[in-house]
């Protein structure tokens, strides 16, 4: 019962209606479609089930009013499609005015205090702060300073948990002091967890679930045994899961920096856009990066946490008003966030200082003012390639299906997923698995950057122009999201283990079919990339000639890797792997994490149980 059509649109043959920018606006319901006769067919409402019965000519001129815009408009753009209206203005009009009270087409102001009409959600107290932490003392004693700092001027006094994986005994000793030296300066309640401390975790939890030792091990701690230590940020993020079920908590990691910074060109209220540019500014140093923007005077937690596990609808009656204008040209069916009863599970920061990603490909996707910035001249363009002086997010509130960084806040009182305890990408995993454990969940993305200063600089631009190789975790994360939309389960836990038979549904596929499932994965992702970069060259005609220089050099490594025969490698195997060792290797890999969600659910109910406890017993 679902279609969708699509009109070659002829060149307009009326003028453009005026634009009224205060006249109502309207848009078309998204439905499923089935035929009833050559002339007429049944049009299902998506959102509320209700049915209409109308004919083909109605039905597409609902087509071309998927975009809010004023009825003068849309009569105007039905008129271009269908010739034979030409002459009949009054007519179309009328019969969009009827379906203006059939409730077909929506007006903006509907939509919006539909949205706002949903009822606030009573939230989850605040555990704790964790800060996840890894052989860097002196970021840790940056980041403790400015908490310090931050206590001095908010006097909430926070409960703070250091989850440290270092592994030298000299930086496990002097983060260890660190942090008793922050609570002697702040009087705050604070727990440190080191190895052993995970050790006697795991020991109480696999006493409860002998059969997922093995798992639960593998989950919360750093694997000695292993030849390669990969990276282990997701082991720290899962324990702050557990050691926070039932609550909401904040996650920062070592390299981050307070106090908040809003940056100039910030608005208030809510950007309903899903696909909305990143925002970004480029500064000549680490000093001009801290000084960008306004300092924010309200306490940066409490700024998070308001929105943290509250219904997005809820928001947007003050603090997040959604406008009339921000609605225009958007089409109703891409407004799925807005238009579900959406939960806030996450809030998202923008950054300042260095970026948080591997690469900078992403800066080639830049629009307007962001673009002209970053490609000014060329002196100041070869140092913006490294995104290493940088203030980078959105420019108003957004609410966002998945996104790919560590939140600032998290709504863990309902059951949250791990994620996979190794390897880089773990926060995008994590989100859109989070995003399939519960199909209502969003993450909002706030204008307001926090400070990020890596141990050492980041040569970005030689990864970027070379051949892009997604990380085992990003290959996770598409192949969750292309599950989207299947399962109907309504328990949390449920989900999490019909992930895990997708996932050894995968690892067990003959080895010719895993090695046919990463090459298509990898030419789609490149030949995506090369598309994008097409476009975005075409489109910028007065590009300087050495960012068109750089941006055929990211097209011709992708379109070589796209050609070549080469074993389908993820970005954590080894370099001189062949395929059969990448069948095996993603086998492997899959076959971890469905481990992981299969036993999760029970581990998360029962840390659920046993509240502050497990904290207060360390």
């Amino acid at each position: 019962m679902s279609y969708q059509f699509n009109y070659t649109l002829p060149p307009l043959t009326a003028a453009a209606p005026k634009i009224d920018p205060n006249a109502p606006t309207f848009a078309s319901e998204d439905g499923m479609v089935a035929s009833l006769s050559s002339q007429e067919c049944i049009f299902q409402i998506r959102r509320s089930g209700e049915p209409h019965v109308m004919t083909f000519q109605v039905l597409q001129a609902m087509d071309q009013c998927r975009e809010f815009r004023t009825l003068d408009e849309h009569v105007a753009r039905i008129q271009s499609t269908q010739p034979t209206l030409a002459n009949k203005r009054d007519d179309v009009k009328r019969v969009l005015e009827n379906l203006v009270q059939r409730q077909l087409l929506v007006p903006a102001d509907d939509f919006i205090e539909r949205l706002a009409s949903v009822a606030p959600v009573v939230q989850a107290p605040m555990r704790a702060v964790f800060v996840r932490a890894c052989d860097r003392p002196q970021q840790l004693a940056q980041l403790l300073h400015s908490l310090t700092e931050y206590e001095r001027r908010f006097r909430v006094g926070r409960r703070y948990v250091l989850l440290d994986d270092s592994v030298l005994q000299s930086n496990i000793d002097e983060q260890r002091d660190l942090l008793r030296e922050f609570a002697r300066t702040t009087g705050c309640t604070v727990h440190y967890i080191g190895h052993a401390e995970r050790t006697k975790i795991v020991d109480k939890l696999a006493r409860e679930m002998p059969q997922a030792k093995a798992t639960i091990a593998a989950l919360l701690v750093r694997d000695k045994n292993a030849k390669v230590q990969r990276f282990g940020g997701g082991r720290g993020w899962n324990m702050a899961l557990l050691l926070s079920a039932g609550a909401r908590l904040s996650l920062l990691d070592d390299d981050l920096r307070l106090g908040l910074k809003r940056p100039p060109f910030a608005q208030g209220g809510l950007d309903p856009n899903p696909s909305a540019p990143t925002q970004a500014a480029f500064l000549a140093n680490m000093e001009e990066a801290f000084g960008y923007g306004e300092d924010v005077d309200r306490d940066p937690f409490d700024l998070h946490l308001d929105a943290c596990g509250q219904a997005l609808g809820a928001l947007t009656r003050n603090a997040y008003p959604l406008s009339r204008q921000a609605l225009r040209g958007l089409n109703l069916s891409r407004l799925e966030l807005l238009s579900a009863p959406s939960r806030v599970i996450a809030t998202q920061l923008a950054t300042y200082g260095s970026a948080r990603t591997e690469n900078a490909l992403w800066l080639y996707r830049l629009e307007g003012r962001s673009r002209d910035e970053f490609w000014r001249e060329r002196a100041s363009y070869l140092r913006n390639v490294e995104a290493q002086h940088i203030w980078t997010g959105v420019a108003q509130a957004q609410a966002k299906e998945v996104t790919g960084f560590t939140p600032f806040t998290l709504d863990n009182s309902r059951m949250l997923p791990c994620t996979n305890p190794l390897g880089r990408g773990e926060d995008s995993l994590w989100s859109a698995l989070t995003r399939q454990t519960h199909p209502d969940a969003v993450v909002f993305d706030l204008p307001e950057g926090i400070g990020h200063v890596q141990e050492s600089p980041r040569p970005r631009s030689s990864l970027t122009r070379d051949m892009l190789v997604p990380r085992v975790n990003h290959f996770l994360r598409d192949y969750v999201q292309r599950q989207f939309g299947l399962y109907k389960a309504a328990d949390p836990g449920q989900r999490m283990r019909l992930s895990a038979d997708v996932l050894r549904d995968l690892a067990g596929a003959t080895t010719t079919e895993r090695i046919a499932n990463l090459s298509e994965y990898l030419s789609y992702i490149r030949a995506d990339l090369i598309d994008n970069m097409q476009h975005q060259f075409e489109a910028a005609t007065d590009a300087p000639v050495y960012w068109q220089a750089d941006a055929r050099a990211i097209v011709e490594s992708n379109a070589k890797a796209l050609l070549a025969k080469a074993p389908p490698r993820l970005g954590e195997w080894p370099d001189d792997i062949d395929a059969n060792g990448c069948a095996a290797a993603l086998a492997t890999e899959a076959n971890g994490m469905a481990d992981a969600l299969e036993q999760w659910p029970a581990l998360w109910r029962y840390a659920a149980e046993q509240g502050e406890k497990l904290l207060r017993a360390l």
